[in-house]
């Protein structure tokens, strides 16, 4: 496939623009879909089959570390459910071959103004079926703290189920980028910290990004945004890539210099 067909054209640039954010719908076909989950799910089971013991909470999340595989698991509380991995795709050829799709790459030349976006991190979030929690209102931005340009980091996010509120879809809020950076806590810990002040919430009307499988939303690094838990019956499972100019350090050498807890979660 032809990166440049993938490409925003005019509509979605000024789309981005205006509402920091462009959703595709099904932009992967069913059977595509199928065949990520089954490795993502692979990769989760051989994940949880390894017992590290080293579990640590650091603002809403709990977080356990393993250095030998340069990963982030994150579990649902004290639970044997896996919330999300990060970074992940040196775990998983498939995966990281999934990074290079055009339907990934093309949209991030525009958003991040860059002919050739590397691969910052990867994220896979896991949202099961009355097990998954909420991840609170924040902006990438903050948590990436030792990228080389945090303001030039942007995600698309893969849809692997249909999302709607019920299981805890991702929820923007349209011109939100246009801030900056929006204040935060400063009652947590030093990652809690990083969430936005929970005052500001009574001033914003989140959009939930109510969308079919196999649909792709791609926005930058000032983006507010959050999602509610899952109360649903059904999985709300997404894979998240993050692009940025080429020639600077990616997570997982990051990690491997001074390990901060991981990133956000959508």
């Amino acid at each position: 496939m032809d990166v440049q067909a993938y490409r925003l054209d005019a509509d979605e640039r000024k789309r981005l623009d205006e509402d920091g954010y462009v959703v595709r719908e099904r932009a992967f076909g069913p059977d595509e879909v199928a065949a990520i989950v089954d490795e993502c799910e692979r990769l989760v089971a051989e994940v949880a089959r390894q017992d590290r013991g080293r579990r640590a909470t650091a603002g809403s999340y709990t977080f356990e570390a393993d250095a030998e595989a340069t990963l982030i698991v994150k579990w649902e509380g004290d639970s044997d459910v896996i919330h999300g991995l990060e970074p992940f795709a040196h775990l998983s050829p498939p995966l990281a071959a999934t990074a290079a799709d055009p339907r990934f790459v093309g949209p991030m030349i525009d958003v991040i103004g860059e002919p050739e976006p590397a691969l910052f991190t990867e994220k896979l979030n896991l949202k099961r079926p009355g097990r998954g929690g909420h991840n609170p209102l924040h902006q990438d931005f903050p948590y990436w703290y030792d990228a080389a340009d945090a303001s030039r980091i942007a995600t698309a996010m893969l849809f692997l189920d249909a999302a709607d509120t019920e299981n805890g879809t991702l929820e923007v809020v349209p011109g939100s980028h246009r801030q900056g950076r929006w204040r935060t806590r400063s009652d947590a810990d030093d990652f809690g910290n990083l969430e936005i002040d929970p005052a500001l919430e009574a001033e914003v009307t989140p959009v939930p990004l109510v969308v079919p499988v196999g649909s792709v939303v791609y926005f930058g690094p000032f983006l507010v945004h959050r999602s509610g838990p899952n109360r649903s019956d059904r999985e709300r499972r997404a894979l998240l890539f993050s692009y940025q100019p080429p020639g600077c350090p990616d997570m997982r050498e990051l990690l491997a210099v001074d390990a901060p807890p991981a990133s956000d979660a959508n």
